[in-house]
């Protein structure tokens, strides 16, 4: 039995992103990072419980 082939094409657009999209992105990422160093400073303070 034959099965016939479909062929398409996906198109993809890149997204436009606005100066206002950028500068949350990047407060996010650098929120993100603070929050990370806070905790990994926390996690400092305490080293005995670093390695179980």
């Amino acid at each position: 039995m034959y099965i016939p082939m479909i062929f398409f094409t996906i198109i993809i657009e890149k997204k436009k992103v606005t100066p206002e999209q950028q500068e949350a992105h990047y407060l996010q990422k650098q929120a993100i990072a603070q929050w990370e160093e806070q905790k990994h400073q926390i996690a400092m303070q305490f080293p005995e419980y670093l390695y179980r």
